[in-house]
C-alpha cells in the first residue's frame, strides 16, 4: 500500500470511527457498534473509500493486542475469589450453553463444516463484560451481589476465552487435535499465564530503577509498549496468539496483582499506575481501529436479505441471546438478580469480534458466515445493555 493511500485510509478510519462511536455512545449504545458501522460505511459494502489491506490488518491486530492488555489490567483474581462458586457456574454455563446451542444451530441452519460451526459457536461464548459493567457503574451496581458475580464471571470468561481461542488457533494451524497436543497446549498456555505476570512484575521493578537514570521524556509509555511487544512475541513463540502477550502484560501491571513475591517486594502502586495511565491513549487510539477494520472487512453483499434470510438471522440471534440469559438465570436465588446477571452476560461486543476476525484471518470462517456472525454479535451487543438498563431502572 502506497503511503498516500495508507495515511488517507487511516485518516478516514480514525475520523469516521470516532464520529460514529461518539454518536452511538450518545444514543445509549456501545461505541463499538458505531465503530463497526463506520467500517461498513467507508468499506466496500457501501462507499468503498477504504478496502481491506494487509498493512491495515497489522495495525488492527496491534489494536487487539492493546485491547487485551487493557482487559488484563482490569483482571483481578481477588474478585473471582469473592464471587465464589456462583461466578464459576455463570461463566462455565455461559460458555457451554452458547457453544452447544449456537454451534449446533449454525451447523444445521447454515450447512457449514463441523469445525466452522465449532468456531462459530466459540465466538458466541464470549461476553463483552466491559459494556455491561459500564451500565452497572452508571447505576451504582458494581458492588452489589449481582455485580460481584458478573465481575467474577468476567475474569473466568477472559481467561477461558483466550485458552479456547488458542486451542482453535493451534488446531487450525496444525490440522490436528490429538489429546496429547491439547494437553501440551494447555500446559504451555498455563505456564505462560502463570509465569508471565510475575516476570512482567520483575521487569517493572527493574525499569523503575532505570527510570532514575533516564533523561528523555515518555519513559513510561516506552516501557509499556516494549513489554507488550516482547510478550506478544513470546506468546507466539509458545504457540499461542500474540494477543495473549498483551493480556499477560496487563495482568502483571494490574493494581490487583497478587503473587508470593508480594511478601518480599511491595507493590509499586505509584509507578504501575503511571505505566497503566501512559498506555491508555494507545489503547483508546488503536482499539477502535480494530473494530472499524472489522466493518471494512465485512461484506454485506454476502448477507441473505430475503425474508427467509432475515428470519434465519433473527433466529440465530435469539438463540445467542437466550443461551447466555439462561446461564445468568441459574446464578442467584433472587429473581431480579437473575435478570440482571442474565442480561449482563448477553453482549458479545469486542471479545466476540476478536474471535470472528481471527476465524476470518485463519480462513475458518468464510465471507458469508463472517457477515452473519458479525451481525449477530452487533445485535447482541445492542440488545444486552438495553435489557440491562430496563431491568436496573425497575430495581427498587
Amino acid at each position: 500500500m502506497a503511503i498516500d493511500s495508507f495515511v488517507m485510509s487511516l485518516f478516514l478510519i480514525l475520523i469516521v470511527g470516532r464520529m460514529l462511536g461518539e454518536l452511538s455512545d450518545r444514543l445509549g449504545f456501545p461505541s463499538v457498534v458505531g465503530e463497526v458501522t463506520a467500517g461498513i460505511l467507508i468499506g466496500p459494502s457501501l462507499l468503498n473509500w477504504v478496502a481491506p489491506h494487509s498493512t491495515l490488518a497489522i495495525i488492527a491486530e496491534l489494536g487487539v493486542i492493546l485491547l487485551l492488555f487493557d482487559i488484563g489490567c482490569e483482571t483481578s483474581i481477588k474478585k473471582l475469589a469473592h464471587s465464589g462458586k456462583k461466578a464459576v457456574k455463570v461463566a462455565l454455563l455461559g460458555i457451554l450453553i452458547p457453544l452447544i446451542a449456537t454451534g449446533l444451530a449454525s451447523l444445521y441452519w447454515l450447512s457449514i463444516p463441523p469445525f466452522t460451526a465449532l468456531f462459530f459457536g466459540c465466538a458466541l461464548t464470549a461476553t463483552s463484560i466491559g459494556i455491561s459493567v459500564r451500565v452497572l457503574a452508571l447505576n451504582n451496581q458494581t458492588q452489589s451481589a449481582a455485580g460481584q458475580i458478573i465481575l467474577g464471571a468476567a475474569v473466568i470468561d477472559d481467561i477461558a476465552g483466550v485458552i479456547l481461542l488458542s486451542v482453535l488457533f493451534n488446531f487450525s494451524s496444525s490440522g490436528e487435535l490429538s489429546i496429547s497436543s491439547i494437553l501440551i497446549l494447555f500446559i504451555m498456555i498455563a505456564c505462560f499465564i502463570i509465569l508471565s505476570p510475575p516476570l512482567v512484575r520483575i521487569i517493572i521493578y527493574l525499569t523503575r530503577w532505570l527510570q532514575l537514570k533516564t533523561r528523555m521524556p515518555g519513559y513510561e509509555v516506552f516501557v509499556v509498549m516494549a513489554m507488550i511487544c516482547l510478550f506478544a512475541w513470546l506468546a507466539h513463540w509458545f504457540g499461542t496468539p500474540a494477543i495473549l502477550g498483551g493480556f499477560a502484560v496487563g495482568m502483571g501491571l494490574s493494581r490487583q496483582f497478587t503473587s508470593p513475591l508480594n511478601q518480599y517486594l511491595k507493590n509499586p502502586f505509584t509507578y504501575t499506575h503511571k505505566l497503566e495511565q501512559s498506555a491508555k491513549p494507545l489503547v483508546q487510539l488503536f482499539s477502535p481501529i480494530f473494530f472499524v477494520y472489522v466493518g471494512i472487512s465485512l461484506d454485506l453483499s454476502q448477507l441473505d436479505m430475503s425474508f427467509t434470510g432475515l428470519i434465519l438471522l433473527a433466529w440465530l440471534t435469539l438463540i445467542a441471546v437466550t443461551s447466555k440469559f439462561i446461564a445468568g438465570l441459574m446464578a442467584s436465588s433472587d429473581s431480579q438478580d437473575k435478570l440482571i446477571i442474565g442480561s449482563a452476560m448477553v453482549p458479545r461486543g469486542e471479545v466476540g469480534l476478536v474471535f470472528a476476525e481471527m476465524g476470518r484471518q485463519l480462513g475458518v470462517i468464510q465471507a458469508k458466515e463472517f457477515a452473519i456472525l458479525v451481525m449477530i454479535i452487533a445485535l447482541t451487543t445492542l440488545i444486552g445493555p438495553l435489557i440491562l438498563k430496563y431491568i436496573l431502572s425497575r430495581k427498587t
